[in-house]
């Protein structure tokens, strides 16, 4: 599926690369180019990975018609990210889907936690009014029985 904003994205690729274009260590997402290949990484793919994430997450409730720049902004980010992390993300699930809690490389130890493998704080923060949690509402009025 192509990406469809209101559909699949709330953020279009010129407006992904409006974003990206002041960003160091962006120049990975310049050099993608576009792909009718479903799947196959393109900035289109991308961010059509980054919307589904973040619409599937219970951490937030984003309507797919949102049209909020912070919701863009943090779609965009979520993108860019998953470029770069997508498959150590995918790594890290597949070892504790598996069993591992704890993997020493060297010097280096890393203790697993599917809970650490959520949306970055830096891309929630974008989102803060859009997650969910619990709410307390105290309700003052009369009753009459």
């Amino acid at each position: 599926m192509a990406l469809i904003v209101g559909t699949n994205s709330w953020a279009t690729v010129a407006e992904a690369d409006s974003f990206l274009t002041d960003k160091i260590d962006a120049e990975e997402w310049f050099a993608l180019t576009s792909s009718a290949n479903p799947g196959e990484r393109s900035k289109e793919s991308l961010l059509v990975t980054a919307f589904s994430w973040l619409r599937g997450s219970p951490q937030l409730s984003i309507e797919a018609i949102c049209t909020d720049d912070n919701v863009k902004n943090a779609q965009i980010e979520a993108a860019w990210f998953l470029q770069e992390y997508n498959q150590g993300m995918k790594d890290r699930q597949a070892m504790i889907a598996s069993g591992v809690v704890i993997a020493k490389i060297s010097r280096r130890t890393e203790h697993f936690n599917i809970n650490n493998l959520g949306i970055p704080g830096y891309i929630l923060g974008l989102l803060s009014e859009y997650q969910t949690g619990n709410v307390t509402v105290t309700l003052r009025g009369e009753y009459d029985a």
